[in-house]
């Protein structure tokens, strides 16, 4: 039983297969109408389907370009076409338009506004189709472009533009549908882009526009406006100065050995009075700690550019400018936190390290027994040798010893060291180092 089961369903696919193909090939060939120079295209928004295709074309001359083509897509020949145009008094194809035509194709140009159809047939099959052709036209107006007010937030624009509404009519009910029109506008300062914004469905109503930068002096802008045709329409110029103050500065070096002199160079950018802030260790700076108990310094700095700092000790510290200007509205501030930006200057903590092998051969390496330091308030080291001798001794932790006794080389071997040092933290920090180490001279 259950072999003939599947007998009988398999017979049952392939006669449906039969059927499906059938239906196919009877079928006659549908095709639909292009617009290979179009700009764009889109879809009607009919009550009720079907819908038809939009295509638009960039008229530049008025003149009506609009270009539809409908191919026969069984690749044979003898095919004729017939187009007409829809009437909507009487809500019919009952326009007839010439077309130029080849065996395969058909095509019309320099086509107005309008809902075109075309009918093909070759005697044994045949199709329609249809779809609507809308020129844009370019605009002879501006955009309409104005400074609305000028605050320590930026300067603030209003612009508009006159709409060209594409629009068709729904074959139904005869209502009049706009097709959405997508503009952008872009405000721009000295030629460069400022705010770019695409506006769908634009209906020209007023939009505002901001510039939030800072700088000095007066600036010019203009609002550019660009249709889907890809043209631009250019405002007049305005000229404005801003209000927007900018606190900046720049420090160098960012990081170092105490004692570590570090220059400040202020890069505000509208501002005339300041506010310098040299923090303490920020592990030092107790939550509760007003400003004045966090500063380094007795106060704070007003200067425009404050002289180079010294941090004598090891630490993470960070710098605000409070930098302001005066102006008829009333008075504009900003704050350029110099840790909130990226990492805070940086004075590296003490360091004492001694090696343990050196080769004093004239070869340009490790020539020096050098001690690695770093913010070192005082250095003390003493070589000696395997009899208790001491060959060399040293103050500065920068020099070291180039192998040589009395100025002859010294034979190679083991040799003992004591180091002595005092690193530059505000809590004293001793280092007392005693080893040894091998001169090895190949």
């Amino acid at each position: 039983m259950r072999i003939k089961s599947n007998l009988i369903d398999s017979m049952t696919i392939f006669r449906c297969s039969l059927l499906v193909i059938f239906a196919i090939l009877s079928n006659p060939i549908f095709s639909q109408i292009t617009a290979p120079t179009a700009t764009y295209s889109s879809v009607t928004q009919y009550a009720s389907s079907p819908q038809d295709d939009i295509f638009v074309f960039c008229d530049n001359i008025g003149a009506g370009v609009g270009e539809l083509k409908a191919v026969s897509n069984d690749g044979t020949s003898g095919w004729t076409f017939t187009w007409t145009k829809w009437d909507s008094g009487t809500g019919t194809f009952a326009i007839p338009i010439p077309s130029v035509d080849t065996s395969t194709e058909s095509i019309l140009t320099n086509l107005p506004d309008g809902l075109y159809k075309v009918e093909a047939t070759n005697g044994v099959n045949s199709f329609n189709d249809q779809a609507w052709v809308l020129n844009r036209l370019a605009s002879s107006q501006q955009p309409n472009f104005s400074l609305s007010r000028r605050d320590c937030a930026g300067i603030f624009f209003n612009s508009s533009f006159g709409v060209i509404q594409l629009k068709y009519q729904d074959i139904t009910t005869k209502d009049e549908i706009l097709l959405p029109a997508t503009y952008v506008f872009e405000l721009t300062r000295e030629g460069l882009s400022v705010q770019r914004t695409p506006l769908i469905d634009y209906d020209g109503s007023v939009k505002s526009f901001f510039d939030g930068e800072a700088f000095e002096g007066k600036k010019n802008y203009v609002l550019t406006v660009t249709d889907e045709c890809g043209r631009d329409y250019v405002s007049s110029m305005i000229s404005s100065e801003t209000y927007v103050v900018k606190a900046e500065f720049t420090v160098k070096p960012k990081a170092g050995e105490a004692p570590l002199e570090v220059e400040f160079t202020n890069e505000s950018v509208n501002a005339d009075d300041f506010e310098w802030f040299i923090y303490q260790d920020f592990d030092r700076i107790a939550d509760a700690a007003n400003v004045e108990d966090s500063l380094l310094v007795d106060g704070i700095i007003t200067d425009e550019g404050p002289i180079a700092y010294t941090y004598l000790h090891p630490g993470n510290y960070f710098v605000k400018l409070i930098a302001s200007s005066e102006n008829v509205d009333g008075t504009c501030i900003d704050e350029f936190n110099f840790k909130a930006e990226g990492t805070p200057i940086v004075v590296d903590t003490s360091l004492v390290q001694v090696p343990n092998v050196f080769t004093p051969n004239g070869d340009g390496r490790n020539d020096i027994f050098r001690v690695k330091s770093q913010s070192l308030k005082s250095f003390s080291g003493t070589i000696i040798n395997r009899w208790g001798r001491v060959v060399f001794s040293w103050k500065n932790p920068d020099e070291g010893w180039n192998g040589k006794i009395n100025g002859k080389w010294a034979t190679p071997g083991t040799y003992f060291y004591v180091i002595t040092a005092t690193g530059r933290e505000e809590q004293k920090k001793k280092y007392t180092k005693k080893g040894s180490f091998m001169l090895i001279r190949k």
